[in-house]
């Protein structure tokens, strides 16, 4: 069973979370040229990365995810929620999408979560916080820059696709862990609820 979930977790490391900003290769690609709206929809984002952050905390605040603001929590999903938007940009700019380093960093917040018992429900939660307040920092400059349509429906194309493709990885390396606690468990010791 433990193979299972760490043979799965491969698989989509070199799969779906390495195609996760629609099918471009981590590496940036030799062709690539990214547009006029593209690069400027890029730094701007890439501007707002602290104010991204900044505002996905509020919202998991808002709908009393206090956990995540614990000492134990707070700078870890922070990083994340920082990576995480630092690489779209850099996306946008380049076509480089994540690389192997960057999806192992996110996926340890779910190994973290899982050391800690935080509630896979949260770790949820708190990604589609972040994904929907990013899209809100993306309409909103989009619409100050006037993207074309095409670019900024790319964009959040590419936010959806980040989004759910680093929540899986997060929760397979959650399970992962998991698994390994069992393994180690003494199975002499019970425990009563």
């Amino acid at each position: 069973m433990h193979t299972g979930i760490r043979d799965r977790h491969q698989a989509l490391s070199t799969g779906a979370l390495a195609l996760s900003f629609v099918s471009r290769s981590p590496q940036a690609p030799a062709s690539f040229r990214a547009s006029n709206d593209e690069i400027a929809l890029g730094e701007a984002l890439s501007a707002r990365i602290g104010d991204a952050t900044r505002m996905a905390a509020e919202a998991a605040a808002a709908a009393g995810l206090f956990e995540l603001a614990s000492p134990r929590f707070a700078r870890a999903i922070h990083d994340v929620h920082t990576l995480a938007t630092r690489v779209i940009a850099r996306f946008l700019i380049t076509g480089q999408g994540t690389t192997d380093r960057e999806r192992s960093f996110i996926g340890g917040f779910g190994v973290l979560a899982a050391l800690h018992d935080l509630p896979v429900a949260t770790l949820a939660w708190s990604h589609l916080l972040w994904r929907d307040t990013y899209l809100r920092v993306l309409n909103e400059e989009a619409g100050r820059l006037g993207t074309a349509p095409e670019v900024s429906e790319e964009a959040r194309k590419i936010i959806r696709s980040s989004a759910d493709s680093a929540m899986v990885g997060m929760a397979l390396a959650y399970d992962d862990q998991v698994v390994r606690a069992n393994e180690h468990a003494d199975p002499r010791i019970t425990h009563i609820a």
